[in-house]
């Protein structure tokens, strides 16, 4: 019987217990904690300003005719040519000084130490006639191609690993990384990728696939991925290079070439015939990036002996020198001891930023 007075105020207290746990589970459920391995919910818990947004219900009104006003209408010069009608050919035209984008640098942080080539201009023309749309086509305009080599015999290198030590500087400041380029080949297909990793920086990852034929490398897709991935898709049978970020595409010369299989090709055709290749001689592509495409010009400079982290190696030294104000300089040495694969790359932008890819091992790709 002594119990029984302190029953009620029990119930009570399980009560507001029972009370409690429900808000509890409520706030926590409204939280979002069951959700925090989600990506797209870890924002959440973090502190966002509140934003509200009111919604008036409004009578529908009687729909008024707009007052219609004049509109001056602008002249053009009379100087000025009428703009066709349509859509017109592209043929064969004599160069002209018709003015061109810059290159952006490459390398103006850390994060974009894996750039082979700069992002670039679009081709001036096709090979052969192609129709395009008015805007395409004035895109199409902005540099002529210069003459393109022709591709009389190559030799692709046998599938290979290669690794780099890279050092590079930015903004005065240097910096480490190592790389990775595994090449593979069947004698029909080839695959390469290379993978560049540097330390509170993160990973950006460059491919490129294609079929081997009579030009060579023909590259089908080009991919470059940091955060996300961005590519370039050569399709033959359009005559066109597609790009995935919305750029407009571009007429696909012969012996087109993305920005890591141009590297490659150089390499090949060196190894397909040496001989055909001097000192002095100028090696010409149509090299297309995950965004834009322009033809790049390399010299064939004498060979040199490399002190490398590997060790001592011989290569042929090949030289793209700016040829306007924002142009990189890309130096690239291909040794014949590994199929004219490029032991050692270095890119040096207008302002000064550079970095150096040197050889540290070479071995044969897993099975």
């Amino acid at each position: 019987m002594l119990t029984t007075p302190a029953t009620p105020h029990l119930k009570r207290s399980h009560a507001t217990l029972l009370v409690l746990t429900v808000l509890l589970l409520h706030w926590w459920v409204l939280a979002g904690a069951p959700l925090w391995w989600s990506p797209e919910k870890r924002q959440t818990l973090r502190p966002q300003a509140m934003v509200t947004r009111t919604i008036e219900a409004s009578t529908p009104r009687a729909a008024q005719v707009p007052t219609v006003k004049p509109n001056r209408v602008a002249r053009p010069p009379a100087d000025l040519p009428k703009p066709p009608q349509g859509q017109v050919d592209i043929k064969e035209q004599p160069s002209s000084s018709a003015p061109s984008q810059p290159d952006p640098p490459s390398f103006a942080n850390p994060q974009e130490l894996a750039d082979l080539t700069a992002p670039v201009a679009l081709p001036a023309r096709s090979a052969s006639a192609v129709d395009l749309p008015p805007f395409k086509r004035a895109a199409s305009n902005a540099l002529d191609a210069p003459n393109l080599t022709e591709v009389t015999s190559f030799k692709a290198p046998a599938s290979t690993v290669l690794t780099y030590r890279m050092q590079g500087q930015s903004k005065g400041l240097t910096y480490w990384a190592t790389g990775e380029l595994l090449w593979q080949q069947d004698g029909q297909r080839y695959d390469a990728k290379l993978e560049v990793s540097a330390f509170l920086i993160g990973t950006r990852t460059q491919t490129s696939t294609g079929t081997l034929g009579p030009e060579g490398l023909m590259p089908t897709r080009f991919g470059d991925k940091s955060r996300s991935e961005l590519a370039a898709h050569f399709q033959r049978d359009k005559n066109i290079i597609s790009f995935s970020a919305n750029s407009p595409s571009v007429p696909l010369l012969k012996g087109a070439q993305d920005r890591l299989s141009v590297i490659i090709q150089l390499g090949a055709l060196l190894a397909g015939d040496p001989a055909r290749y001097p000192t002095g001689t100028m090696l010409s592509f149509q090299t297309a990036s995950q965004r834009e495409a322009e033809v790049w010009q390399f010299s064939v400079e004498k060979e040199e002996t490399l002190q490398l982290p590997y060790g001592t190696v011989v290569a042929v030294k090949l030289n793209r020198s700016p040829r306007r104000e924002f142009d990189q300089r890309i130096e690239v040495w291909l040794a014949p001891e590994f199929g004219y694969l490029p032991v050692r790359l270095r890119v040096t932008n207008a302002n000064g930023d550079w970095i150096d890819q040197t050889l540290k091992g070479v071995e044969k790709p897993s099975p």
